[in-house]
């Protein structure tokens, strides 16, 4: 089972549901924080559908790209402005960041192959 794809599609899943978190928290829509948590959990998405299709050199850019952008811009909300964005949301959006960053990174340790016996008897 590859892992690595199902955890990139529940960042990516979880990101999208931070995006609608924001809205929901204000009781008003928040387009921004629900477009950019889009393109990312859309990204990260597509990044995990390249793990399944073993293109992994793609898929690891992907989301790379993805996490890595998500981890800056809600790094730098919550150092830059903790009076108004260091919120459970905001802090949970990290650390699934660099979870997806280590399953990123990580190499891929190949399964084993069952050993077949050889039927030596004629």
């Amino acid at each position: 089972m590859n892992w690595r794809f199902i955890l990139t599609i529940l960042y990516g899943l979880f990101m999208i549901w931070t995006g609608l978190l924001r809205s929901i928290e204000a009781q008003a829509f928040k387009p921004n924080a629900f477009y950019f948590c889009l393109v990312v959990g859309l990204l990260s998405v597509v990044g995990g559908f390249l793990f399944r299709a073993q293109r992994r050199w793609m898929a690891t850019i992907v989301t790379l790209v993805a996490s890595g952008i998500a981890l800056t811009f809600y790094l730098s909300c919550f150092i830059g402005q903790p009076e108004k964005d260091a919120s459970v949301r905001v802090a949970l959006a990290i650390v699934a960041s660099l979870g997806q960053l280590c399953v990123t990174l990580t190499a891929a340790v190949p399964a084993k192959e069952p050993s077949v016996r050889e039927n030596t008897s004629n």
